[in-house]
């Protein structure tokens, strides 16, 4: 399978797109992976496939099979545990990686909505969405493609994310926070704790809690692939409790425990994280 992510090149986009991600693949065989909770949302359209997406306490499976002419979009996102995809078909499929709560800014319509939806992209953009994918698709070249959604999302642009969620974000994500509880959140931002609560969950789709553990665990994965920090230094600088905590998040958002992930993760193209191919094919 081709796998190829294009950064978006305009200034402005960027501040709301993390990366355009393309999937090509031509043969039945059937393939397997599986990816990590982030903290972005991924908009997925299909052409010409079916989707079983089975998201509940046990499971948190995507199953694409063939399908009938057209196109399926859906988005996924605020995964708890790892993300296991099954190909049973030929693939073309197109992600787009929004920055959190930038999709915001492209829609107001309620995440339950959209996340139980097989036509997100055509309740976001409209009518005209099948005609804008139709296009999309009717391009090989994917540097081509990518300039094309380009367009599209900067006409789609709609509404300003919240300030004040833009200051938590830049808040958790500078360098200089070593850690950032929801206390020390909501007293940097001057907001009540259940002020804090429904700014996120309005806006980003994530309580805050959900969010920090989350990029606590991005922040770790990132420093397991590439530093050479003992597991039990990365385990301190990140604020896990103890070494048996950090093994037990590991574990449940990666379904291995660090050493174990160390040995079967392969990285992509800008440090994509996944497990690939990890089963042989039936």
């Amino acid at each position: 399978m081709q796998s190829v992510i294009i950064k978006p090149k305009n200034e402005i986009l960027k501040r709301y797109i993390q990366y355009f991600l393309f999937f090509k693949k031509d043969s039945d065989q059937t393939l397997r992976y599986t990816t990590f909770p982030n903290n972005n949302l991924c908009l997925s359209i299909y052409k010409e496939n079916s989707i079983d997406y089975q998201k509940t306490p046990e499971s948190n499976q995507c199953l694409i099979y063939k399908g009938m002419k057209g196109f399926v979009s859906r988005l996924y996102g605020f995964h708890n545990r790892p993300f296991e995809v099954e190909i049973y078909s030929p693939l073309d499929q197109i992600c787009i990686l929004f920055n959190p709560s930038s999709l915001r800014a492209f829609t107001k319509k309620p995440y339950n909505s959209l996340l139980s939806s097989d036509s997100v992209f055509q309740e976001i953009f409209g009518l005209k969405s099948n005609q804008i994918i139709d296009s999309i698709f009717a391009v090989d070249d994917l540097k081509l493609r990518a300039e094309i959604l380009e367009n599209v999302l900067m006409n789609e642009l709609k509404n300003e994310i919240s300030p004040k969620l833009q200051e938590a974000i830049f808040l958790i994500s500078d360098t200089k926070v070593n850690s950032m509880s929801i206390g020390t959140l909501k007293n940097r931002l001057k907001i009540s704790e259940v002020t804090l609560f429904r700014l996120f969950t309005n806006h980003l789709g994530q309580n805050p809690k959900s969010y920090l553990r989350t990029i606590r665990f991005r922040n770790a994965l990132t420093d397991i692939t590439d530093s050479k920090q003992s597991l039990s230094n990365i385990a301190y600088t990140h604020d896990f409790f103890d070494q048996a905590h950090f093994i037990k998040d590991f574990k449940n958002f990666s379904g291995n425990t660090p050493k174990e992930l160390i040995k079967r993760l392969s990285i992509h193209q800008d440090n994509l994280a996944w497990i690939y191919n990890e089963r042989a094919a039936e």
